[in-house]
């Protein structure tokens, strides 16, 4: 089994050679950085069929543990579990659900009423506020595609995440792959005991001039 670098956007199949969805994100321990969890974006449609619920500007990932990782190459990602499976046990990672707009001042016209009519125009489901909730430990955080890298002193951006490289025999990531540059673009590798924090969906690192200027350049396995 190899699983040594995963990146966002490769097609998930399961063992029964169906193509589940896309490698969406991923979510590690805050304080161990282990990679506990992925989250696959099935779509609204798989394969000419609707198979799982939702609807048009609904999320469609779906959180499986990391155990259920068999390979993972440049182009896709092989899962143990077969596409039945996939349905029956993977979770909803982030779910939407609708609450009322409350009436601050039943009987009288204020801002809540104004809210209350916005929402309730045809084709919308108001007076309601959308939520959603996460499938994530107390402890746990996610790292994605594009994940903004900033430096902490100076305060800087130095680039977006493009993937992860992962030490399958601690189960931590050991580095990631980070895109530098506006126009001109290269892949640098940036190890993961430079990672200060990872939080609200961005990777906050400590590093000097020079060692941003001497991280290896990252060459697709």
């Amino acid at each position: 089994m190899i699983l040594e670098e995963l990146r966002p956007g490769v097609s998930v199949i399961s063992n029964d050679d169906h193509k589940l969805g896309t490698l969406s994100r991923f979510v590690i321990d805050k304080a161990s950085l282990k990679l506990t969890h992925i989250v696959i974006d099935t779509g609204i449609l798989r394969s000419g069929e609707s198979l799982w619920k939702g609807g048009w500007g609904l999320s469609h990932d779906r959180i499986v543990p990391l155990g259920v990782l068999a390979a993972a190459a440049s182009d896709e990602v092989r899962l143990t579990m077969s596409a039945d499976e996939f349905k029956d046990l993977s979770v909803d990672y982030i779910e939407e659900y609708a609450e009322p707009i409350p009436d601050l001042e039943p009987g009288r016209f204020d801002l809540s009423d104004i809210a209350r009519l916005a929402t309730s125009i045809p084709g919308e489901p108001g007076p309601y506020m959308m939520f959603e909730a996460r499938a994530q430990a107390p402890g746990e955080t996610e790292i994605k595609k594009d994940s903004p890298v900033w430096r902490m002193n100076p305060h800087e951006k130095v680039g977006e995440v493009e993937g992860l490289i992962f030490d399958e025999a601690t189960q931590k990531v050991s580095a990631l792959v980070v895109r530098r540059g506006f126009l001109f673009t290269k892949e640098v590798v940036l190890p993961i005991a430079d990672v200060v924090e990872v939080a609200a969906d961005v990777v906050r690192i400590d590093m000097t001039d020079a060692q941003l200027t001497h991280l290896a350049e990252h060459t697709a396995a």
